[in-house]
């Protein structure tokens, strides 16, 4: 393309017939300037002189050199921070500037793109142009792609000459830095996110749209969260605790205070400082202020409480395989912490009877709650069931049951007659209740049995009213499919009752609850709730009836379909029903 304008530049004619705007000698400038689809100084500087001539020779309007025109060197680059092609996915969607960071810094990155790019914008300075907001964007970003520690610090220094600057800095600006410091997995990392967001606020005096929003605060928990991540990884690459420094030892310890309890220590010390900073957080929310984003808000949340849970659940697991002798690092105060976690909802949720916004925390509230039951179930599956061990999971079985019965509770409440917000809500309850059945997995004595049954039946129960609501006042035809939750259910009998006749009674309770969702009643097939795949819960209570002799008999009487109706012949009963039909 350059060349065919520049041929016509040079041509004796005077009437051109190709007259390129400014736009294309932008985008001639954007393209040229990589080399190996890296940015060039050396290529930006010749292909500007190039354009700038060009636009004299044959353009209707001069071509000014500002910002824009500096900017589009920089433009159109690879997409490096494209956490996709990566293979990575993130909470935020900004925390994929920072991807290079994950695990930890490199020792090595490339640094000769971000020095070029920095070079570029003094050039620019030097020409009498004042950098935009982007060309600074696109230095920090240039820096943290490096993925070390010193192209992080030299981020920061860019982004503070921005501030400085006359430029429009927005927040965007800072997510790069504040994504890596939150990805590292450096101890110190927290204290960085919350320095950026402290100052931040501190700047936002003079420039109100710096104010971090509570997407860009939630950075602060996934610090946490990433740095206890890298201790766990290093404890398992070692084998044991290794690290001998900054030992944290309880002052009413023996002098050998293990490394293991220093360990211990730090792991809870992060899931500690992720729960206060949610507390304090969640409990100065208020939905009532007109400036915040409900939906945004309710985002940003889900990151802090999953995180929150995860970090608890993390360390639950470490004391449970590292027991440790203080009772403030056992696996039961961590799990008690997420039991906790879950009863911040209660004044919320309360407090606020909009259905506007009841339905944004409701999906985050029974999120939690799966987050916390699959948490549980993952502590109990960390040790092996033959050695004796206790089952957190049934411990906790009144607070996992209340769980269950506060979602639909708040659902009935602020929802039963409403189908604005059923597909979430279906998606959210199915969720919850498969995290539940899951955790029912680990219960293996048989005095906690009855537990599970109840449990059980309280989710087909609930299953059930979902249904006669659907049907009542409509659902649309937006049907999931709900066959694993009654499959498990199903399989769950085969440990939980013992004796066949009462698991073959058990089993067909359940698959007459299970009936409304495959059965084809044409009445209410439109309003449906959800869908049963009758082969598959068939097939798992075969499984659940085991090899017993009396398991082919049980099934017959569920595998066979119902006879179809014979169709009446030229009867007088069938002309009074026939006649009757069309006078309704």
């Amino acid at each position: 393309v350059y060349s065919l304008l520049e041929a016509t530049s040079m041509s004796a004619d005077n009437e051109c017939p190709v007259r390129p705007n400014n736009e294309t000698l932008k985008t001639l400038l954007a393209v040229n300037s990589k080399v190996d689809d890296c940015f060039s100084f050396e290529e930006a500087k010749l292909w500007l002189d190039k354009i700038s001539r060009l636009s004299d020779s044959i353009c209707s309007e001069t071509l000014i050199l500002d910002a824009d025109v500096y900017y589009a060197a920089l433009s159109l680059l690879p997409s490096k921070s494209d956490a996709d092609s990566a293979g990575n996915t993130f909470a935020n969607s900004w925390l994929k500037y920072g991807y290079q960071y994950k695990g930890g810094f490199k020792s090595d990155g490339s640094k000769a793109e971000a020095m070029d790019m920095a070079k570029w914008l003094l050039y620019a300075e030097e020409c009498g142009v004042e950098p935009n907001v982007d060309m600074y964007e696109a230095v920090i970003r240039a820096w943290t792609n490096t993925g070390t520690k010193e192209g992080l610090l030299l981020a920061e220094e860019w982004a503070k000459r921005a501030v400085s600057s006359s430029s429009a800095t927005r927040l965007d600006t800072f997510h790069p830095i504040i994504a890596a410091w939150s990805l590292c997995e450096f101890e110190g990392a927290p204290d960085r996110v919350q320095e950026w967001n402290k100052q931040l606020s501190l700047v936002c005096a003079s420039k109100p749209h710096l104010k971090p929003d509570l997407d860009t605060l939630s950075a602060y928990v996934i610090a946490w969260k990433n740095v206890q991540a890298g201790m766990m990884a290093r404890l398992v690459q070692n084998g044991e605790s290794s690290s001998e420094a900054n030992i944290v030892s309880y002052s009413d310890e023996s002098g050998n205070a293990s490394r293991m309890l220093g360990d211990a220590d730090k792991i809870f010390a992060a899931a500690r400082n992720c729960k206060h900073f949610l507390e304090e957080t969640f409990s100065g929310w208020s939905k009532s202020d007109d400036s915040i984003d409900i939906v945004a808000d309710a985002m940003a949340f889900k990151t802090m409480f999953t995180h929150t849970i995860q970090a608890w659940g993390c360390a639950s697991r470490f004391a449970l395989l590292h027991p440790t002798s203080p009772v403030t690092l056992d696996t039961s105060r961590g799990i008690d912490e997420m039991l906790k976690i879950a009863r911040l909802f209660d004044t919320k949720i309360d407090a606020d009877e909009s259905e506007q916004n009841v339905q944004h925390i409701l999906p985050l509230l029974g999120r939690s709650y799966a987050e916390i039951a699959s948490e549980i179930y993952q502590i109990d599956s960390a040790l092996d069931p033959d050695e004796g061990t206790t089952c957190h999971f049934i411990l906790k079985i009144a607070h996992i049951e209340r769980m269950v019965r506060d979602y639909e509770f708040y659902y009935q409440k602020h929802f039963s007659q409403s189908s604005s917000f059923m597909s979430e809500s279906k998606s959210v309850r199915h969720q919850l209740y498969e995290e539940v059945l899951r955790g029912c997995t680990c219960v293996r004595s048989p005095r906690d049995h009855g537990h599970v049954v109840r449990v059980c039946k309280l989710i087909m129960d609930h299953l059930s009213w979902q249904d006669e609501q659907c049907q009542n006042y409509g659902g649309g035809r937006v049907e999931e499919d709900i066959t694993e939750i009654y499959v498990k259910i199903a399989r769950l009998m085969e440990n939980v009752v013992t004796s066949p006749h009462e698991r073959m009674y058990v089993l067909t309770t359940i698959y007459k609850n299970a009936k409304p969702f495959f059965e084809q009643k044409k009445r209410f097939l439109a309003n449906r709730y959800a869908t049963v795949d009758r082969e598959r819960l068939i097939g798992a209570m075969r499984m659940a009836m085991g090899d017993h002799e009396s398991t082919e008999t049980f099934l017959q009487k569920f595998e066979k379909l119902p006879p179809k109706k014979r169709a009446r012949g030229n009867t007088a009963m069938s002309f009074v029903e026939e006649m009757l039909k069309k006078n309704r």
